[in-house]
């Protein structure tokens, strides 16, 4: 099984990627594989508690509170309210690679 933060399978240790793709946006940022996924969820039910996205996603706690905090520092992800509830942003749907599926898929 993956560690939870292996870059994603069509990315190379270099940021190239590969099937003869050209290359990574250099704009884009370098997401992992939880992070897509993080990502994904969140584009998907709107806004969810912290304790509720690890659930849904299957991810630890811990890893999705660090993984969020990452992504709130990037600007992709946003608090909402006081308590740990987050929702994607317009950055953070754009992050997104084109061939990521939607969560409910």
């Amino acid at each position: 099984m993956d560690a939870p933060d292996a870059q994603s399978a069509d990315r190379s240790v270099d940021g190239s990627e590969q099937g003869g793709r050209e290359g990574i946006d250099p704009d884009r940022p370098s997401l992992t594989r939880s992070d897509e996924r993080l990502l994904s969820y969140l584009a998907d039910v709107g806004a969810d508690y912290q304790a509720f996205i690890a659930g849904n996603t299957g991810l630890y706690d811990d890893h999705v509170e660090s993984r969020l905090t990452a992504l709130v520092d990037a600007g992709l992800v946003e608090r909402v309210s006081g308590e740990a509830m987050y929702r994607v942003t317009d950055a953070g749907r754009e992050a997104l690679r084109d061939d990521c599926p939607r969560w409910s898929d």
